[in-house]
């Protein structure tokens, strides 16, 4: 008997940052999103991207950005510094463009993986690495 997924999206995530109100402005600027309720201090920050997802943005004095290292990636199995959230974007061109502006570390071209869309790996002021695709 299948058992069916018990899980359906994900709703939300949570992203690690060293400074919650200079990752709020570069959050705005560089990648769009818009501030759900005001800064309380101390406390963190929701962003709402273009779907209507929140991405929480929180406080982490450590400074450990999110991300991790992994031999599955490729065929040769040679370690990986991985991202943990790949987001949708309907315009990677004008994304990478923004990422190029801000000075953020971004790949230096949009990739296209063909039937996997077009992709692009950056990394926020925090270090935290993500991948953003688009349809093909």
């Amino acid at each position: 008997m299948e058992k069916n997924a018990l899980l359906k999206r994900i709703e939300c995530a949570y992203v690690p940052v060293s400074d919650v109100p200079a990752a709020v402005g570069w959050y705005e600027n560089v990648l769009g999103l818009k501030l759900r309720s005001p800064l309380e201090p101390g406390r963190g920050a929701i962003m709402i991207m273009g779907s209507g997802q929140w991405l929480f943005l929180l406080p982490s004095p450590g400074g450990h950005p999110l991300r991790f290292e992994t031999t599955g990636w490729d065929e040769t199995g040679s370690p990986y510094e991985m991202f943990p959230l790949c987001f949708e974007t309907d315009d990677i061109h004008a994304l990478g463009a923004s990422l190029k502006e801000s000075g953020a570390w971004a790949e230096s071209e949009i990739r296209d993986e063909g039937g996997c869309g077009l992709q692009l790996t950056f990394k926020d002021p925090d270090g935290n690495k993500f991948q953003a695709w688009q349809q093909p």
